[in-house]
């Protein structure tokens, strides 16, 4: 049976794409005070099913790794737990007035304390 749940987030809502803008500057920010030699890297999105998946994409280059999904029916942010699954809880959410940013780090998404 397919999944029909409504979706709610689109690669073009404006809080993903805020989300995005963000977790992309948190990277860059890390990358230019840390390691300003190495090549930039982007988080790349791309839709599927239920969830947005966003890669980190060095750029030049093709292919990388699973950063994080976002849960497309309600703006959770999740951890990647492999290349193709999310973890099972959320750690954030795009909707949330700080726009699930706190737990985005430069080495992907935080751990649940």
């Amino acid at each position: 049976m397919k999944n029909t749940s409504p979706r709610i987030v689109e690669l073009n809502t404006p809080q993903f794409q805020s989300w995005l803008t963000g977790a992309n500057k948190v990277l860059e920010d890390h990358r230019q005070q840390s390691f300003p030699n190495l090549p930039k890297e982007l988080l790349v999105e791309s839709e599927g099913g239920r969830y947005i998946k966003v890669t980190r994409v060095r750029e030049g280059q093709t292919g990388g790794s699973a950063f994080s999904f976002i849960d497309r029916t309600n703006g959770d942010v999740l951890m990647a737990a492999s290349w193709r699954a999310p973890a099972k809880h959320a750690r954030g959410n795009i909707f949330n007035p700080d726009n699930g940013l706190p737990c985005v780090g430069p080495y992907g998404i935080a751990y649940l304390r």
